[in-house]
């Protein structure tokens, strides 16, 4: 129902609601998913854009028209206290958008350290504006020369707390 405008979802559930589907709640909730689902995708990754990453790339089961929608998110936020390395090179590998608007990490693991210039790299790539990072780790951490000639990072918040 992907190419069906809001307007004829919209009669859908009213045509349930005519036939008597009012007592099936089923079929109330499917119509409302398909009147989501008829969204255009500029405004389901914006919606997207408000959860964390791990959440959206679940919308992404609902069916095959969510399949890749969460890959054109203009946000990324990884904020947990398990955020491993290899599940965020994965989303950044299966990410499709040319511009990034926000990323976020929040990270207790030192381990993801050594992945953090890559992964500006990347984020320079996609000419992030907003730049935000909260690292625990047990040595200073010192961004790469390449962000300093950066001009996309319109706001940058970096916090590195050390571990003793």
């Amino acid at each position: 129902m992907a190419g069906e405008s809001s307007t004829a979802a919209a009669l859908k559930i009213r045509s349930c609601r005519r036939k008597g589907l009012r007592r099936n709640p089923t079929k109330i909730k499917e119509a409302v998913l398909d009147l989501i689902s008829s969204l255009p995708d500029d405004i389901l990754q914006h919606i997207l854009s408000f959860i964390q990453t791990k959440i959206a790339i679940k919308t992404s089961l609902l069916s095959k028209r969510w399949r890749h929608v969460w890959c054109g998110t203009p946000s990324l936020s990884f904020s947990c206290n398990r955020v491993e390395a290899p599940f965020i090179n994965k989303t950044l590998t299966r990410y499709t958008s040319s511009k990034m608007m926000s990323f976020k990490l929040h990270s207790n693991l030192s381990e993801n350290v050594p992945h953090l210039d890559s992964w500006i790299e990347f984020l320079i790539s996609r000419n992030v504006e907003n730049l935000s990072m909260t690292l625990w780790h047990s040595d200073e951490y010192k961004f790469p020369d390449f962000f300093y000639i950066n001009s996309s990072v319109k706001q940058l918040f970096v916090e590195l707390i050390r571990l003793r």
